[in-house]
């Protein structure tokens, strides 16, 4: 019995149109969700690449921004509260941001056992657009410090820019206590560099109530030892 062998630009050729032949049993509505769905990843993709050029590696005493939200749990921009917290170079409190937000979506019943946040808190809130302009205000050109900020609260909020149609996006220069703690303490921490991990690594008191305001002094308060950390082990 004979066998035929396909050359291999034949072969690539085949593999490169089986998404396309597949594509054919979509329904039109499905084809325009998974191209939306496409769209949105690109655009996280590059605008991610935006973020990532201001971030500030090094630990570093100066005025800044701290900032933390909380979500509804199924859009990352569906965000229904933001807190902020401005601090001189000195660690001095010089002023609060913390605003609820009407979702856009019903609440996770997830979020809502972890925040204690409810749908009828929300009901009469501002609706998302409206915090922006007052939390861009709030943070003016300062830097803003965060936990694990790089890849969710900053861009959450860029998602949000595109959901609302925003032509200025949220690229601030940022410190992320995160990615701080992956390079100051690759090993010591067991591979957890969770929020609520570092808290107990340095033995500080954590909030249980799982809100933004209550998260952006823990954050401050991990900041301030992963600068004594950096300066304890920098080179002189």
């Amino acid at each position: 019995m004979e066998t035929t062998t396909i050359p291999i630009s034949l072969e690539i050729k085949i593999k490169k149109a089986a998404p396309r032949l597949a594509d054919k049993s979509l329904s039109p509505r499905q084809k325009r969700i998974a191209l939306a769905k496409k769209k949105r990843k690109n655009w996280r993709r590059q605008v991610q690449m935006q973020v990532n050029k201001n971030e500030i590696f090094i630990p570093a005493r100066c005025n800044l921004v701290v900032f933390d939200l909380e979500g509804a749990g199924f859009l990352e921009e569906d965000i229904t509260e933001i807190a902020a917290v401005k601090v001189s170079a000195y660690g001095e409190i010089l002023d609060i941001y913390q605003q609820l937000v009407k979702p856009i979506t019903k609440l996770n019943k997830r979020v809502v056992a972890m925040t204690g946040i409810t749908e009828e808190m929300l009901q009469d809130k501002p609706a998302l657009p409206e915090v922006l302009d007052s939390f861009f205000a709030f943070v003016g050109n300062c830097p803003v410090l965060g936990h694990d900020i790089g890849y969710n609260d900053i861009m959450n909020i860029n998602m949000a820019c595109r959901r609302f149609r925003r032509k200025d996006l949220f690229l601030p220069r940022f410190l992320d206590t995160e990615r701080i703690a992956k390079r100051l303490l690759p090993t010591e921490t067991g591979g957890k560099f969770g929020l609520d991990a570092l808290m107990k690594y340095y033995d500080l008191h954590t909030n249980c109530e799982h809100r933004a305001l209550a998260d952006c002094y823990s954050t401050l308060s991990v900041y301030e030892r992963l600068i004594q950390e950096f300066e304890k082990k920098k080179p002189f």
